[in-house]
């Protein structure tokens, strides 16, 4: 190995020991069809923190006869194996610019197996406003290239970039040592491009594929993927929200009521797990029974709403009225009426966001037996 070696491998060395635990962690990806190439195992400190997901060039993912992303097998340096769930593309609806339209061989996927949700404790690179001094202080840049049985490293310098928000997302990479050109022929997709900052190794960009001439790269800068994974969370958060909603219901808690529960009732509380049955009648001389309960996710959506009963948990029809508030300190707003009966409760449409409370006021004339409250 020559000299100018040996401070890239101390760096690869500082990646895989010191920085993959804390800040990023580099896996070798091999799709369904048998393509090779790298992705970034980072945890999420988004929407659901610690969440493990995947960012890995698309076009590694996509099956050939398709064209679909496709789960794919990843293994790390330690040679330890998972699986990715479905990826999800990082492009943008109608690109206006070059980062843009590169992002389009992006794709994230959820880790479904190989590493628990929380064990992921790496992050996408450093804030946006350091990327700049990293350009300037490193006019040469170290690339790691991971194999699944060996790893090597060699240098790089930026030949040019994209003029956009972020002050260059898109940077085009050049070889400095014409025999490092063999690197490039090594399905380098996914490869990191490392910086370094104040003596430690920094993620800086993902190679996202090598120039035709196989003596250049081009690659993303890691904020540029961060600000995509921003948006892909949200919208995948939704839509595992909206897939729930249609089929558990919304999650939702009891905030309070006002009645008196009545011999073998379990409580509100149960109303959120349905099986079971509450029993309650008017308190202070009311002529109604009044539940208040909680959502606290601002990316659910309700529907419809249904106050369910059965066999074993019944009192007949019963006409309740709904009402909807942001917090404690608004006024409630009414948002209709509807029906509680043993067979056929309707779906009432309701039509809000979370976060906010909602409280029905059940009429009673004497006790009322219910078993389960579902948002849809």
């Amino acid at each position: 190995m020559s000299f100018r070696f040996f401070p890239f491998m101390l760096a690869l060395g500082l990646i895989l020991t010191v920085v993959a635990p804390a800040r990023s962690e580099t896996v070798f990806v091999r799709s369904r069809g048998g393509e090779i190439g790298r992705g970034w195992l980072f945890g999420s400190a988004g929407v659901n923190p610690g969440d493990c997901w995947i960012v890995v060039p698309a076009h590694v993912v996509r099956s050939p006869e398709t064209k679909a992303l496709e789960p794919f097998f990843f293994s790390d340096t330690n040679g330890k194996s998972g699986e990715s769930g479905d990826p999800i593309s990082a492009g943008v609806e109608n690109p206006a610019t070059t980062a843009e339209r590169d992002a389009s061989d992006l794709a994230f996927a959820r880790v479904s197996s190989g590493r628990r949700d929380g064990q992921c404790l790496s992050r996408l690179g450093v804030p946006t406003f350091v990327y700049g001094n990293l350009a300037t202080a490193n006019p040469r840049l170290t690339v790691l290239s991971t194999l699944t049985t060996s790893y090597g490293a060699f240098e790089a310098v930026i030949k040019s970039g994209a003029v956009d928000q972020f002050g260059g997302a898109v940077l085009d990479f050049g070889i400095t040592h014409e025999e490092d050109s063999s690197y490039l022929k090594k399905m380098l997709s996914g490869a990191t491009i490392i910086a370094e900052r104040a003596g430690q190794p920094i993620p800086f960009a993902m190679v996202i594929r090598v120039t035709e001439d196989q003596h250049g790269m081009r690659g993303l800068r890691f904020d540029y993927i961060r600000e995509r994974f921003t948006a892909i969370e949200a919208a995948d958060a939704a839509r595992h929200r909206g897939i729930r909603a249609s089929t558990e219901g919304v999650p939702y808690r009891v905030l309070d009521y006002k009645a008196i529960d009545v011999t073998g009732s379990e409580g509100p509380s149960i109303l959120t797990r349905g099986g079971g049955c509450w029993r309650a009648a008017p308190s202070g001389g009311r002529k109604d029974v009044e539940l208040s309960i909680e959502l606290s996710d601002k990316l659910d959506r309700v529907e419809s709403l249904a106050l369910l009963q059965t066999e074993a948990c019944n009192s007949g029809t019963h006409s309740f009225w709904i009402e909807r508030r942001n917090d404690d300190r608004a006024d409630w707003d009414y948002l209709g009426r509807c029906e509680s009966r043993l067979t056929d409760s309707p779906a009432c449409r309701i039509g809000i966001t979370g976060p906010g409370q909602i409280r029905l006021r059940i009429e009673a004339k004497g006790p009322i037996a219910v078993s389960a409250l579902i948002l849809r």
